[in-house]
C-alpha cells in the first residue's frame, strides 16, 4: 500500500476538508466548543496571515490537520504555537503527524519565528503519551508553566451608561 504523505497549507477553498477533521479531533478528545465555534475559528485562521492550517493527504484523501498561530513579544520576538494536531486513526503510525509538524516548522522558519511551542494537556498525555511523541520531534520541556485566566465576554454597553447627567444650573 502506498503511504506517501503530502502536506500543504490549506486555502479557504479547502475549508470543507479541514473542518470535519478538526470537529472529529475535538469530539474524540472531549474538548468543549460551543456550536459553530470550530467553524468560525477555522474561517479566521484561514484568513489570518499570522496563522496557518495544514492538511496532510494520502492520495486524494485528507487524513490529518494542524493549526498554528504566531505572536510577537519582547523576549522571544516572533514565536508560534502548534495549537492542534490531529490524524485520523486509520492513518496513524505512518508519519502523518511528523509530516504535519515539519510543515508547521518550515512555515514558522520562513516567517522568522524563533520557536514553535506546543501545549500538552494532562488528558492528552494520559491518552497518547504526547510528551514522548513531541520530544521525539525536537520539542523540549522548558520548566515554564502556563496559567490561564478565562475571560467572560463583556456585556454590551448600554446607552447613557456611565455618563452622568448634568443638572441645569441656569
Amino acid at each position: 500500500m502506498d503511504h506517501t504523505v503530502t502536506t500543504r497549507r490549506a486555502t479557504t477553498a479547502e475549508f470543507e476538508a479541514a473542518l470535519p477533521l478538526l470537529e472529529r479531533f475535538f469530539a474524540e478528545e472531549g474538548f468543549q466548543a460551543p456550536p459553530g465555534q470550530i467553524r468560525r475559528q477555522l474561517v479566521g485562521l484561514l484568513d489570518d496571515d499570522g496563522s496557518a492550517v495544514f492538511l496532510a493527504w494520502l492520495k486524494e484523501q485528507p487524513v490529518g490537520v494542524a493549526t498554528v498561530t504566531t505572536t510577537s513579544g519582547l523576549e522571544l520576538g516572533l514565536s508560534a504555537e502548534l495549537e492542534d494536531l490531529y490524524v485520523l486513526p486509520e492513518a496513524r503510525l505512518i508519519g502523518v503527524g511528523g509530516a504535519l509538524i515539519e510543515a508547521v516548522k518550515d512555515w514558522c522558519r520562513a516567517r522568522g519565528c524563533t520557536l514553535v511551542s506546543v501545549v500538552v494537556t494532562p488528558e492528552g498525555q494520559a491518552a497518547h503519551n504526547l510528551l514522548d511523541y513531541y520530544r521525539g520531534r525536537g520539542f523540549v520541556e522548558t520548566g515554564r508553566v502556563l496559567l490561564f485566566a478565562h475571560l467572560e465576554p463583556r456585556e454590551p454597553e448600554q446607552p447613557n451608561r456611565g455618563i452622568e447627567r448634568r443638572k441645569d444650573t441656569r
